[in-house]
């Protein structure tokens, strides 16, 4: 991959060969360059909404895969460089590990705008929790928390099977670490299949795609169920002071969204039983759920995962 960086040592911050001469041109530099913050977390999430826009719009427009975008003053490494470290999050993002999803640059954001949290589905562990418990507390400048999950989602899709397969769940058993994060999958990835068999008949499971539309509602499921935890673990006073949302990033469009029935990118996560109950039929009676499983399309994207993987449910 070809990556385009204009050279540093035009920077300000780099003029002068002595530490304080270093720094003394970083403050008149930073003076130029100010960093902006979201005055709430409305404004922030609207920030992350447009950034996303930008990325996805030039990702429509590169027809070689080895162009990218320049990075340079905008991504943040000037305003790096330009002054002390000193850590301005306005932004909390939970996400998955998967290499597919670059945080920052999906939002169109610089450095020091996100605390980035990764795991593996992006799921809600001890470490996990400590991390966002941290940033929290420590960064007075976050206005929001989001849980970004993401279609064709392994380890989402790994839970999946094992639902649809039970004895796959025998080969998980005997890795403590693995069953736990299919474990806190396994809610969203039943209440998904409950939602289909409620919407599309109690034969559903065998209807064409039944799998592969099981997945993409346990994606949005299991990033809606997050965020709840998150805000559920947020005491009053903080809660005030962040939004808590989610949304799901499309590998194949490059969009975040809260789900095919809405435009919005991000939504606040349901506030009980029968709100999950609801936006879990939302989701299972969308167009492209639909189209699946009457097999009038096939979801795109499904040879990252294997396109044979749920072969049994064609």
């Amino acid at each position: 991959m070809r990556v385009l960086i204009r050279s540093v040592a035009a920077d300000p911050c780099r003029s002068g060969d002595a530490e304080n001469a270093w720094w003394a041109a970083c403050a008149r530099a930073s003076v130029r360059r100010v960093k902006q913050e979201p005055l709430d977390g409305q404004q922030a999430l609207a920030w992350l909404a447009a950034g996303n826009d930008r990325f996805a719009s030039t990702a429509d427009n590169i027809s070689n895969a080895d162009q990218v975008p320049e990075l340079a003053g905008e991504f943040g490494i000037g305003a790096v460089l330009s002054r002390r470290p000193e850590p301005r999050p306005f932004g909390l993002v939970l996400g998955c590990s998967d290499a597919q999803v670059p945080v920052e640059s999906l939002f169109g954001r610089a450095s020091d705008d996100l605390f980035v949290v990764r795991v593996a589905g992006n799921t809600l562990g001890g470490e996990t929790i400590g991390s966002i418990d941290y940033a929290v507390d420590y960064f007075g400048t976050l206005r929001t928390v989001v849980v970004l999950g993401h279609t064709l989602c392994g380890a989402v899709a790994t839970a999946v099977e094992a639902f649809l397969k039970p004895s796959r769940y025998l080969e998980l058993a005997t890795s403590l670490p693995l069953r736990s994060l299919v474990d806190r999958v396994e809610v969203s990835t039943r209440v998904a299949a409950m939602a289909l068999q409620q919407e599309h008949g109690a034969h559903v499971s065998r209807m064409p795609a039944y799998g592969w539309a099981l997945l993409d509602l346990a994606v949005y499921l299991n990033a809606a169920y997050a965020a709840f935890s998150i805000r559920a673990g947020l005491s009053e006073r903080v809660r005030s002071q962040l939004t808590v949302e989610y949304g799901v990033y499309d590998v194949g469009t490059h969009r975040v969204s809260a789900g095919a029935d809405t435009a919005a990118t991000f939504a606040a996560p349901p506030h009980g039983a029968n709100g999950f109950r609801a936006l879990a039929r939302r989701l299972a009676s969308a167009p492209h759920i639909v189209e699946w499983l009457h097999g009038r399309a096939w979801p795109a994207g499904i040879e990252s995962l294997g396109s044979a993987r749920y072969e049994s449910q064609r």
